[in-house]
Order: C-alpha cells, then structure tokens, then sequence
C-alpha cells in the first residue's frame, strides 16, 4: 500500500491544524495562568494574613454594630416623637393686633397679644390706651376660648396666633 500525494497533503493539514490548536491552547494557558496569579494576589492582599475565623468574627461584629445602630434609631424616633409632642405644648404662636379703643381717638395705642400652643391654650393680653391711663387685662385661653368674655380684636388676634407657625 503506498501514500499518495493527496493523503499526505491531509495528513499535513491534520498536522498543521493540531498544531495551532496547541499553539492556541498554550496561549490561552497563559492568559488563564497570568490572570489567576492576579487574582491570586489580590485575594491575598485582601486578606492581608487573616483567617477565615477573623473574618467570621469580623462580620458577626458588622452584625451586632447594624444590631445596634437600628435599635438606637428606633429609640432616636421615639424621643423625636416625643420632643413633638412636647412642642405642642409650648407657647410658640404669638400674635399682636393694635388698634384704637375710642374712635375718637386716631392713635393705635391699644393693643391685643396672643400667646398659644398648637392645642390653641395660652393667654390674650389687652392694653386700653386713653389718655389718661391704660388698663391692661390678661384672659385664659383653653382650646381658643375664654371664661372671660372676648372683645372682637382678640378673637381675631387668637385666631391669627392660631394660624401662625410660631416665631
């Protein structure tokens, strides 16, 4: 049996082909082996000489701290609502009308004073000017009303106070 000519030119191509797969597997080796020693490096620099008990307890640390840190802001939001509730109560809305008390008059000597919480509670200050002498009268307030009874310019300097968002 002899070789002719154009098995021998397959046979050569076979070659040539295995070949140059070769040549393409031994290169992507090394692209594989160069890249994995990067790796390798990296993941040994971020270790940085620990073992994997340290990074256990590393992060059941992180854990606890997360722990903690939730429950101190579930116990900040509880005083802040608090502290809200709080304000409420503080006389913060002030409100002041002046005016003339007798038409004869034309200064606006007179005056009326609101002071109130958010639940409308507080005290409305009047000054009466006359020339002669001024009187001044302080009025209870609960919820925006009086045992006293009211003059129209502190109804109306409550109700300013009432709508004002404090100062």
């Amino acid at each position: 049996m002899g070789v002719d000519g154009e098995t021998l030119g397959q046979a050569e191509l076979f070659f040539a082909l295995g070949l140059g797969m070769i040549v393409i597997s031994f290169v992507l080796f090394l692209i594989t082996w160069i890249r994995l020693r990067r790796m390798n490096k990296r993941y040994k620099t971020m270790l940085n000489g620990k073992s994997g008990a340290d990074y256990e307890e590393l992060l059941i640390d992180v854990q606890e701290r997360v722990k903690t840190w939730s429950q101190a802001t579930e116990a900040n939001a509880a005083s802040l609502r608090e502290l809200k509730e709080l304000l409420k109560a503080h006389k913060t809305k002030v409100e002041m009308v002046r005016y003339s008390a007798f038409d004869q008059h034309g200064t606006d000597l007179s005056f009326s004073m609101a002071i109130l919480n958010d639940y409308r509670d507080g005290v409305v200050l009047t000054g009466i000017h006359s020339r002669e002498q001024t009187f001044m009268y302080a009025k209870p307030l609960t919820k925006g009303e009086s045992t006293y009874a009211l003059s129209p310019e502190e109804k109306k300097v409550i109700e300013l106070a009432a709508g004002s968002t404090g100062k």
